[in-house]
């Protein structure tokens, strides 16, 4: 069980929203499941609320250090969708929900971002080209000889035919529990881990989010 010094500390924002100011609040509870909840609230009526289920309760001053991380995470792109243009006030008397209305799905590079033990997500795009050019370099410095392979790798999930760039997708272990590749269809990422626990199975994991994300 979870002792009170292995509670991530969770975080509270405000956001306004013309003249409504808009609560948030992420934080960590381990019943009756472990989860990660984001509630938006109004006036203290909660309009809306996004759980994040986890594998298994924080019992370690590591996995609390992870799942900080993951709140942080969870919370800024709660914030940043809610400082947005697509964002609308649900009417007065809106539901309790978890299915996010009026808040757009999580991208596949969240959910990456999310998996325990996942340290970095680098996203590519479908030519090999990286998302970001910094780290490019950066990149090669550190796997230099997957670097020099990376076509041969994107080539394991082909290209399919039609209009714009699409690739199979799928998930392969460039090296055990450290480098994974993923293809999403429309874009790729190299997934860099750190293991947590002896019970992720990131290839699955891996999988997994690629699916759920749009």
């Amino acid at each position: 069980m979870a002792t009170s010094d292995n509670i991530p500390v969770g975080r509270t924002s405000l956001v306004k929203k013309g003249a409504v100011s808009l609560q948030v609040q992420t934080e960590y509870a381990s019943r009756p499941n472990p989860r990660i909840t984001t509630c938006i609230l109004n006036s203290g009526q909660i309009l809306h609320k996004i759980e994040r289920t986890l594998e298994r309760p924080v019992v370690t001053i590591e996995e609390q250090l992870h799942v900080e991380g993951t709140i942080k995470r969870q919370h800024a792109e709660v914030l940043a969708i809610l400082q947005g243009d697509t964002y609308t006030l649900p009417s007065t008397g809106g539901e309790i929900t978890s299915s996010r209305p009026g808040l757009p799905p999580m991208t596949a590079e969240a959910r990456l971002a999310a998996i325990a033990g996942v340290q970095r997500v680098i996203r590519l795009e479908n030519d090999g080209t990286f998302a970001d050019s910094s780290l490019s370099e950066e990149f090669k410095q550190q796997f230099s000889a997957v670097f020099r392979g990376l076509r041969d790798i994107m080539e394991l999930f082909g290209r399919i035919p039609g209009v714009g760039t699409s690739r199979q997708r799928g998930v392969y272990e460039v090296e055990r529990d450290r480098l994974y590749f993923a293809s999403a269809g429309t874009e790729c990422y190299f997934v860099l881990v750190r293991r947590v626990d002896v019970t992720t199975h990131y290839e699955q994991m891996i999988r997994t989010a690629l699916n759920e994300a749009v």
